[in-house]
This record gives structure tokens, sequence and C-alpha cells, in this order.
């Protein structure tokens, strides 16, 4: 399997984890239990791919927006706030160019840092849209950060749990030259007679 290859799977597969994931989430909050707020695997997800695979996460900011206003039966205006805000979300490539991920995954600091500075993204995006789509107030951003916190918070529980998994919040490239490196001296390393 190519590179290419192994990273259109990867992707394919973060979309469906995201899209079955999100719609039993709203869906258990809107209609099985009638809760008045929802968590959202948005901003755990996003983050993930965007260490994994950078730019390509893009793809996901636009394809998680559109999946979460459809499954709650969203207005065009929504559809267009929550796309804004993602887009705003991929302004953190320029803070992993400039931190690195190697240091942001190395610390829980460095990994908080990461997820928040995102999640601010997000929602400032959000709110901005807000104001210029539907009118509303400044105060719209503050709302919205306020709405997401329990997603702020079920977000670092997701990184700190995927920070322990092997190979799960790395830069793919890099893992899997780093696999390959390990085969090669295993492999280097016995000498059949």
């Amino acid at each position: 399997m190519s590179f290419k290859q192994y990273r259109s799977i990867d992707l394919i597969l973060f979309v469906i984890m995201y899209g079955v994931c999100e719609y039993l989430t709203i869906k258990a909050a809107t209609v099985w239990f009638d809760e008045p707020y929802c968590i959202s695997i948005m901003l755990p997800m996003l983050a993930i791919v965007m260490m994994r695979w950078d730019k390509y996460s893009i793809i996901h900011a636009v394809v998680y927006a559109l999946l979460f206003v459809f499954f709650q039966s969203g207005s065009i205006t929504q559809y267009f706030i929550y796309l804004i805000g993602n887009l705003g979300f991929m302004l953190l490539l320029l803070y992993v160019k400039k931190v690195t991920k190697e240091k942001i995954r190395a610390t829980f600091f460095g990994s908080m840092s990461y997820l928040l500075i995102g999640f601010l993204l997000m929602e400032v995006f959000r709110g901005l849209a807000s104001m210029l789509l539907a009118g509303k107030d400044a105060g719209v951003i503050f709302t919205f950060i306020m709405t997401d916190m329990l997603s702020l918070v079920f977000a670092i529980l997701v990184i700190i749990i995927v920070r322990r998994i092997d190979g799960l919040f790395i830069d793919q490239k890099q893992y899997l030259l780093e696999l390959n490196s390990q085969e090669e001296r295993i492999d280097g390393g016995w000498q059949d007679e």
C-alpha cells in the first residue's frame, strides 16, 4: 500500500467514525433522552486529524461542520456559521508550524494549549459568522464558548487518552518512518543460517 492510499483510507475512516459517533451523540441528547445540552466530538476529532495529517484536516473541518448541522436539521445560516467556525480552527496550523507537533504532543501542557487554542479559534469564528450572517451582537462569541464548554471538557479527556495510545496522536508520516526504521533494525540484526 502506498503512503497516499494509507492517508486516504485513514482520512475516510476518521470521517466515518466522526459521522457515526456524532450522529449517535446528537440523537441520544435530543431524541432518546431529550436533554437540553449535547456534547460534540468535533473538537477532539479535528485536533487528532490535524495532528496526523496537517493541511488535509481541512477536508474534515468542512465535512464535520456539514454533518453536524445536518444531524441537527439546522438552517442554511447554521451551515455557514459552523463552516466558518471550523475553517477558523484551521488557523491552528500556523501554531502547529511554529511550535511543532513534537513539542505539542510531548507534554500535557503542549497538548492542552493546542486544544484550547483550536477551541477558541473555532468559537470566535462561529461568533463572528453569527454576527455577520445572523445579526447577533458580540456577546454571541461568549455564548458559543459557554455552550460548548462541556464539549471542551470531553475533548480534554479524549486528548489525554489518545496521547497515551501509540501511533494515534502523532504525525503519520513521522510515525510510519519510525516504524520502518524499527523494522530495519530488527531485520538487520537477524541472520539466517
